[in-house]
């Protein structure tokens, strides 16, 4: 299966995706934060990413941004909180910096697992 690095400061997120994840097979990093993440993805090779957009330190946009300068063709999932169209403005700016999906919070297993493979499908 895939190696998928979380990046999200919220625990307990990176914790119930991981577990969603590993639960299909797939080997989970995870950073509480870009700064941390992007140096991951430096380290470690990774199949995908999956990034909050409001984090402390090194925000999901700049992240997103970061990360298709080292991989062009690396899928990323982008998350946030779901709601308001304020709050959903972060995930438009995503997709058009690169993002393959962009998904608000909250979110089912069924609907991370579909954007996961669907992710991992079109890379080959």
């Amino acid at each position: 299966m895939a190696r998928i690095l979380i990046i999200d400061d919220d625990s307990l997120s990176r914790y119930t995706l991981a577990r969603i994840l590993e639960s299909e097979g797939h080997e989970v990093m995870e950073a509480e934060n870009g700064s941390v993440g992007m140096a991951a993805a430096r380290d470690e090779a990774v199949d995908l990413v999956i990034s909050d957009i409001i984090m402390p330190q090194m925000e999901g946009i700049e992240t997103i941004a970061a990360l298709r300068k080292l991989d062009p063709d690396l899928p990323i999932i982008a998350i946030s909180g779901g709601g308001s169209l304020a709050e959903k403005v972060p995930l438009q700016h995503a997709r058009v910096l690169g993002a393959t999906h962009a998904l608000p919070k909250p979110f089912g297993p069924k609907q991370i697992l579909v954007l996961v493979r669907d992710s991992l499908n079109s890379t080959g």
